[in-house]
């Protein structure tokens, strides 16, 4: 059956879809109509030999990736440069130290200490009425 058959049939059984007919996919269609009226449809495509080399080759490497032995990339290095300098990303700051005798510096700091208080006032302030 192609789409415009099954479309057809579904409309002809008057089975509820949850949009219109047209609108859905041809898998759902299709999984409707095999639950409900029990109609076959027939499998797309090339038949699947299981005892050919690929299929063999694809079944034991999903074996491989399900018990955990299937390892894909470059095998990582724990004790490299690279490796060191990334575990230590997170912990060393990044750019340059910063003058703590600026004024912008000093601003910065009263300000993340006002914030740690919960002193500093946020927003616009209020206009004074006269």
């Amino acid at each position: 059956m192609n789409r415009i058959e099954i479309i057809a049939k579904v409309k002809e059984l008057g089975l509820a879809t949850e949009k219109p007919a047209h609108q859905c996919k041809t898998d759902y269609l299709e999984k409707l109509l095999s639950e409900t009226h029990g109609v076959t449809i027939k499998q797309k495509g090339r038949p699947v030999n299981t005892s050919s080399n690929r299929q063999i080759r694809l079944q034991e490497l999903e074996a491989r990736r399900a018990s955990g032995e299937l390892r894909r990339g470059r095998p990582v290095v724990e004790d490299s440069n690279r490796q060191i300098r990334l575990s230590l990303m997170g912990t060393l700051p990044l750019g340059r130290k910063p003058n703590p005798e600026s004024a912008a510096y000093k601003r910065r700091m009263d300000l993340e200490e006002r914030r740690a208080n919960g002193t500093l006032k946020r927003g616009r302030p209020a206009q004074v009425k006269e």
